[in-house]
């Protein structure tokens, strides 16, 4: 016959584990959000080796999931998404990315960026005119980051003609396609209205820039 549990060894036993729980490693979340996707893809490799120190850099990429490749296919040319539509298919990516990329490498003790993270979808779905609030309900499964950096815009720069060696950033790919349906679609105006509204973050001090020099990184991070 078994002896009858002690409730303090219970306690004991359930201390311990909150105890080996606490010394798991955990990494730390970076969120670089941006209104220029070719460069949020091109910086977050940089952002993640100041933030990581020694340790083994780690960034998460937009279309990880490869949904937006699928939707560049020939095959759906003809699709007509709509932004909000877009916005689903992004928080999609980000379910898929925060499982696969993001999640497993913070378990490991590891900082990672995620670039985009939630501000710049944000900031699109704000520039398109859906309510904030719809927004902010459809990325509520996203962590919240240790730090959020807003990629400094460069001086202004003359958009480049189509090039098939570059793959588009999520700004770029949502513009292309929403122009082809719908007027009005200047990539320069969406990015005007993305920028004030991740600036508004910038100015609460939720938002740390990021530019050509590293600064302040380690103050955003403690």
């Amino acid at each position: 016959m078994a002896k009858p549990e002690d409730k303090s060894g219970k306690r004991d036993r359930k201390t311990r584990k909150q105890s080996v729980d606490e010394t798991e490693p955990r990494g730390r979340l970076i969120a670089l959000d941006g209104t220029n996707g070719v460069l949020l893809r091109s910086d977050a490799e940089r952002l993640a080796r100041l933030c990581c120190g020694a340790a083994e850099p780690a960034w998460s990429l937009w279309d990880a999931s490869n949904t937006f490749y699928e939707l560049r296919m020939v095959k759906a040319r003809h699709l007509t998404p709509t932004p909000r539509a877009l916005l689903l298919l992004y928080a999609s990516d980000l379910l898929f990315r925060l499982r696969w990329e993001i999640e497993p490498a913070l378990k490991e003790g590891r900082t990672v960026v995620a670039a985009p993270y939630v501000e710049s979808a944000m900031a699109f779905g704000v520039a398109a005119g859906l309510p904030r609030e719809w927004i902010r309900e459809l990325f509520r499964f996203a962590p919240k980051p240790a730090a959020s950096f807003r990629l400094k815009e460069k001086k202004k720069v003359k958009e480049k003609k189509k090039d098939n060696n570059v793959e588009p950033g999520f700004v770029e790919f949502f513009c292309a396609n929403l122009a082809k349906h719908y007027p009005g679609w200047e990539i320069a105006e969406v990015r005007g209205e993305m920028l004030k509204y991740l600036k508004s973050l910038e100015e609460r001090k939720q938002l740390h820039q990021f530019g050509d020099k590293p600064y302040h990184i380690k103050r955003a991070l403690t």
